[in-house]
């Protein structure tokens, strides 16, 4: 049984257009012994002598290594040659001719065309012969005499009939004596090997990372357009609760939700609770003049500052007299929300519309002080995207919404790889899994801080010097303390790699962000470094876990002790266990 290049199944035989091909295939398999590769349908291109480019394609290409390389045309149907006119046709069952190229003239020019393409290949030069026999002949299957074919050009000796097939092996002996001059050297088992390797080697060549990721962006765009109608079903509801888990598009939606209510001529207040990605947001909407984008904690600063300007009053100072307490979270949690809430009592300044992204983050205290920023609490707007799942920060959930959440389902951000491993942590609705293919999930366990960094940074240098991506692009998250240890273990290892870190820099450009989960929630990033401590799954702080993991749109490499890995695979075994169960 010969090798056939490429091994075609039954069912593909039978799919084939033609059954010419089909059927000497079969008899080339069935018929040739094992030391023979009959080649099917390879197509190259090549610079002929004269240093033209051109185009060629053989239906089969045999290496025989007692002897050389063949190409052999196959016809099927009957034939006709016009003598008179110089024309070929084929002939259906019904009669009707078709006409085609000559195929005697095919099967030369592919015999051509290998010789150009095998010696003008570097790997040719490794052959050890000197001079190839080379052949060509014209298999027509469907005809049972070839003497009407027959010419000075055509050969009996090269012509293949119905009856030749059922022996091809002899048939190809002729084929050989016919093509083989004295001096000739055979091709050899070498020879058949270069000759694959030259027509047909099979070639692996993995997309270039930044290839991947432009890719899925594209595909990204797509799925979050999908998102929008979210905001159709909102309508013109008043008031409303969008939720959603990581990557199902709540940011994107709260902007566009801010930027319509916007171009309506209303004036919007856009909320969040992370610092970065507020001024994020606020990059984006930078041309829309209707729109205020603020962390919550800025706007309490805002208007503290507002009130004493405009009433020489300290708003923070009544509010520590209020609620006395000195802890930094005292002051965030109750202090800060109580001025806000006083200053609604002395300044103009009200919104049209409130929209809130991050609310799983805001607490009880605050809700009271961001519906009266409202000019009309009754008909102003008020709309608050939520992650329960995501909520970093001990808080309560009381939305001054009452009416049931709109689920958003479908996650487009991560690839399936990163939806996988960060979706073990959730709880919530269902989230329809992403039709993004991504690399897998890197996961690097080592002992030590120090061997941490420098798998950290080797993985940094290998994205961004051999796979072609952006610095920018790539975002160190730590979930480990403390983090300004960590910060100069990272800051050590600068030189000589090539990487220049940005720690809790945004946007700056060639350069690595490094920076904790906690501050980078909200944000996403292509390619993400998750820096995991013990302190996080022994305190079972699954939430950090789940939002490190979900800022990774395309690559993610998760670096820790082999204890926090053991843990976090354990994690996912005992999700799957449950998901089969169900």
């Amino acid at each position: 049984m010969a090798q056939m290049i490429p091994v075609l199944t039954e069912g593909q035989l039978r799919a084939f257009r033609s059954r010419a091909e089909a059927r000497f295939y079969e008899v080339c398999r069935d018929q040739l012994p094992n030391n023979v590769v009959v080649i099917h349908s390879v197509e190259w291109i090549y610079r002929d002598q004269q240093g033209r480019v051109r185009e060629g394609e053989a239906d089969f290409t045999i290496l025989i290594p007692q002897s050389g390389v063949f190409a052999v045309e196959v016809k099927g149907g009957g034939i006709v040659y016009d003598a008179l006119a110089g024309k070929w046709y084929t002939v259906d069952r019904t009669g009707q001719r078709n006409a085609i190229k000559d195929p005697f003239k095919q099967a030369s020019s592919e015999r051509h065309a290998l010789l150009y393409q095998l010696t003008g290949h570097p790997l040719w030069r490794q052959w050890r012969g000197t001079r190839l026999t080379l052949g060509h002949a014209v298999v027509l299957p469907d005809i049972n005499d070839s003497a009407s074919i027959q010419g000075p050009d055509r050969p009996r000796e090269i012509i293949g009939v119905n009856d030749d097939l059922r022996a091809v092996g002899a048939w190809l002996d002729r084929v050989v004596r016919f093509w083989r001059r004295q001096g000739d050297d055979v091709l050899g088992v070498q020879g058949v090997r270069l000759v694959e390797d030259i027509l047909c080697r099979s070639i692996e060549v993995r997309p270039a990372l930044r290839a991947t990721i432009d890719d899925a962006e594209l595909q990204r765009l797509r799925l979050t357009a999908n998102q929008a109608k979210i905001l159709r079903t909102i309508g013109g509801r008043k008031r409303a609760v969008v939720s959603g888990g990581a990557g199902t598009g709540k940011t994107l939606l709260a902007v566009e939700k801010a930027r319509q209510l916007a171009q309506n001529g209303l004036t919007v207040l856009l909320l969040c609770y992370n610092r970065s990605l507020a001024d994020a947001l606020a990059v984006g909407l930078q041309n829309e003049h209707q729109v205020l984008v603020l962390s919550f904690h800025q706007l309490c600063d805002r208007r503290i500052r507002q009130a004493q300007q405009a009433t020489g009053r300290n708003l923070m100072e009544e509010a520590a007299d209020a609620y006395p307490g000195n802890s930094d979270q005292h002051r965030f949690d109750v202090q800060m929300p109580y001025a806000l809430a006083l200053s609604n009592e002395l300044l103009e300044e009200k919104f049209d519309a409130v929209v809130v992204d991050e609310a799983q983050d805001f607490s009880d205290e605050y809700w009271f002080a961001i519906e009266e920023l409202l000019r009309d609490q009754g008909a102003g707007f008020l709309y608050i995207f939520i992650d329960e799942n995501q909520a970093l920060y001990p808080r309560h959930s009381n939305l001054p919404v009452r009416d049931e959440p709109y689920h958003l389902t479908s996650n487009c951000r991560n690839t399936t790889p990163i939806h996988e491993a960060g979706y073990v942590f959730y709880a919530g609705e269902p989230i329809d899994k992403p039709d993004l293919p991504g690399p897998v999930v890197v996961h690097i366990a080592l002992d030590g801080d120090d061997a941490q960094a420098d798998a950290i940074v080797r993985q940094v240098r290998q994205w961004v010097c051999d796979e072609g991506l952006r610095p920018e692009d790539v975002a160190v998250l730590v979930a480990k303390r403390p983090k300004s240890h960590l910060y100069d273990l990272l800051q050590q290892r600068r030189r000589g790699t090539g990487v220049v870190w940005a720690v809790e820099s945004h946007g700056r450009n060639r350069s690595v962000l490094v920076d904790t989960v906690a501050r980078f929630k909200g944000l996403e990033a292509p390619a993400v470094v998750l820096w995991l401590g013990d302190e996080v799954v022994d305190d079972a702080q699954w939430e950090t876990v789940y939002v490190g993991i979900t800022r990774a749109k395309s690559l993610l490499c998760i670096v820790g002790s082999p204890k926090a890995l053991k843990a976090l695979r354990a994690k996912q075994l005992h999700h799957s266990a449950l998901a089969a169960s169900h």
